[in-house]
């Protein structure tokens, strides 16, 4: 495939992405929206139709939506504000107090805290700790521990290491509770139907893996290496297969043009992020920004199979090139699994392959000029010599 063709793919293909860009200022657009991203964000109090609010902290205190909400960030913090549909908060912490959601409440972050003035239609939060004392028609909660005080006009489900339900707790319909231990329920607690079943401790990654010894652990890192051998060899003998000429050329390069394309691969490693962040920051060019970026991440991924197959055929000329490309592979991969060395391993491989990519296409065009240079001296020396 030609190069202008692989770029065309990757300017287009990446366009999601860039929606995923905040790049916007806290004003609202002809809609009546907010797309907003800064390291403190406060939503404005005057009413606004919806919001996309991400940041160190995100604030909405005293606001009205008439649409979605969606906040992330470390923190997250709504107090005496209205939501017309729903809210969507991603944090370490999120605070809910006095807000009032006509929609859901979906909630994901380490700690949790909904307070008795909150009301929304179902609340659906999965953290560390999370306590709800607001008012919802449904209620379901994923955590290590769950602390219910509120009122639930409907069905709950809780699925947590420790449950509690509190004295102003109140659910008219069915209260699953699914936990390692029963719940601590108070007597003054109205429950309508309640359902208890006893699972396994749920334990955190941390904690399974504190637990395996060392030899467990040895044995998962060769069995995790061997696996991304594997799989980098396939990909490299599919490299192989549809790019064939571009490994012999990159092989060529490194041998007679070394310090251009070192040169290129490491500045573009740089100042292609870097570019991309100043982008980010003009609301035209943020979509572009956004199609690069990925096609960027793209590249990065086929970085170590490119490059240990184009090396092991320099290194091994005349091996088999399928037989050269999986080693070359598999000598990366193992380099990657050395501490320090695989940091910096990986981020030669990258610069290898943004290298080529870059010098290939530098070659390409001045050939392109040498070439509409000599045919139209060519027509020259026709039309003199006629």
């Amino acid at each position: 495939m030609k190069m202008k063709r692989i770029s065309a793919l990757i300017l287009a293909g990446l366009l999601s992405v860039c929606m995923c860009v905040p790049a916007f200022a806290a004003t609202q657009d002809s809609a009546g929206n907010i797309f907003e991203a800064d390291s403190n964000v406060s939503l404005p109090s005057v009413p606004f139709f919806g919001a996309f609010a991400a940041g160190n902290s995100v604030t909405m205190n005293g606001s009205t939506a008439k649409g979605s909400v969606l906040a992330a960030g470390r923190s997250v913090y709504m107090s005496g504000s209205s939501v017309g549909e729903s809210v969507y908060a991603a944090a370490a912490s999120v605070q809910m107090y006095g807000v009032t959601v006509n929609g859901n409440i979906y909630a994901a972050a380490n700690d949790i805290d909904i307070d008795a003035e909150t009301v929304g239609n179902g609340v659906y939060a999965t953290g560390n700790v999370v306590s709800f004392g607001g008012t919802a028609n449904g209620f379901y909660a994923s955590a290590d521990r769950v602390v219910l005080s509120g009122t639930i006009n409907g069905d709950a489900t809780i699925e947590a290491n420790q449950v509690e339900i509190a004295d102003s707790a109140i659910v008219t319909g069915i209260l699953k509770v699914k936990s390692p231990a029963e719940p601590l329920i108070s007597g003054n607690a109205e429950l309508g139907n309640y359902s208890f079943e006893q699972v396994q401790e749920k334990e955190s990654d941390g904690g399974s893996l504190a637990k395996l010894g060392l030899g467990a652990l040895i044995f998962q890192k060769i069995t995790s290496g061997l696996y991304w051998i594997f799989a980098m060899a396939l990909f490299g003998l599919l490299l192989c297969w549809l790019f064939g000429d571009h490994l012999d050329r990159s092989k060529e390069f490194i041998k007679t043009r070394t310090a251009p394309m070192i040169v290129t691969g490491i500045v573009s490693f740089f100042a292609i992020p870097i570019a991309l962040l100043i982008l980010c920051c003009t609301f035209i060019l943020a979509p572009m920004a956004g199609m690069i970026l990925l096609a960027y991440i793209l590249l990065l991924c086929a970085g170590t199979a490119f490059t240990g197959a184009s090396l092991g055929r320099l290194v091994f000329p005349k091996m088999n090139v399928f037989l050269s490309a999986t080693i070359g592979i598999a000598i990366l991969e193992v380099a990657l699994l050395i501490p320090i060395l695989g940091t910096i391993v990986a981020m030669a491989v990258d610069m290898y392959l943004l290298g080529y990519v870059i010098q290939n296409r530098w070659c390409n065009r001045l050939q392109k000029k040498a070439a509409a240079a000599e045919t139209k001296q060519t027509a020259d020396q026709t039309e003199t010599n006629a």
